[in-house]
């Protein structure tokens, strides 16, 4: 049934046009099996018939289309709002929680990246919200562009960012977290006048029995880490890191 409710809306103008047909004749051959049955007769020609389905028929066929058209467009609107951020474009938590769970049932290997913006409660104080958005649609372009294909990136809250960089090693996150890193340029609304940014990201290999969540875990202890140690890198977790600290209590 949702494979014939998927096929109804057209997706080009042919589709329409041909949709639209198909329903003409689809009510002109019932039109002269109600004729000749209840009748007995057919009084008119052919043609007559024809037009008289195309006419009454034809413009509720089209908006009916037009109608499953629009629908359509806006139901798939909808599912992209409800799984993406709205201001970077990248996944939100469900999503990449989803799709992450997905690649680690799959690939059982790779690196998690949990990425913070540094003193990003200073640039919302000093150059405002408009100005804070900025940084983070910049953070989101950043990540974009230095993924691979198979890597799962999404914002999950606030400044906080996190990868899953499907199979990669501690050496290649490190690659990647490099490029990541580097300082973002961002214009502070005074003329041509601009400020930098930097990230600080912890990291943390994908292990056997691991959850996700616990993964996050730890790579959160790891970005603390970055944090109070000078923050603008990348720190990789280490079992001697404590998880004493609240996820709150991050160092902005």
């Amino acid at each position: 049934m949702k494979r014939i409710y998927d096929s109804l809306p057209p997706s080009t103008l042919l589709g329409f046009a041909v949709r639209i047909a198909l329903t003409v004749v689809v009510i002109f051959l019932w039109n002269l099996s109600f004729t000749n049955f209840y009748v007995g007769d057919l009084h008119e020609t052919l043609g007559f018939y024809f037009v008289e389905s195309f006419v009454v028929g034809g413009p509720f066929a089209a908006l009916f289309f037009a109608s499953a058209n629009y629908q359509m467009r806006l139901q798939r609107r909808l599912s992209l709002l409800s799984r993406k951020d709205g201001l970077t474009g990248l996944n939100n938590r469900r999503t990449f929680m989803g799709l992450a769970e997905q690649r680690l049932r799959r690939i059982r290997q790779g690196v998690i990246l949990l990425i913070d913006a540094d003193h990003f409660k200073r640039i919302n104080g000093t150059y405002g919200h408009a100005v804070g958005d900025q940084c983070l649609e910049e953070i989101g372009h950043r990540l974009k562009w230095n993924l691979r294909t198979n890597d799962v990136a999404g914002r999950i809250g606030g400044e906080e960012f996190t990868v899953f960089l499907a199979g990669a090693t501690i050496e290649q996150a490190r690659v990647i977290a490099e490029r990541i890193g580097k300082p973002i340029t961002f214009r502070t609304g005074n003329a041509d006048d601009c400020a930098t940014f930097t990230l600080s990201i912890g990291a943390v290999q994908v292990a056997p029995n691991v959850s996700l969540h616990n993964l996050l875990v730890r790579a959160d202890d790891a970005l603390y880490q970055a944090k109070q140690t000078g923050r603008a890198k990348m720190v990789v977790w280490d079992s001697n890191f404590s998880s004493s600290h609240s996820p709150n209590a991050t160092v902005a």
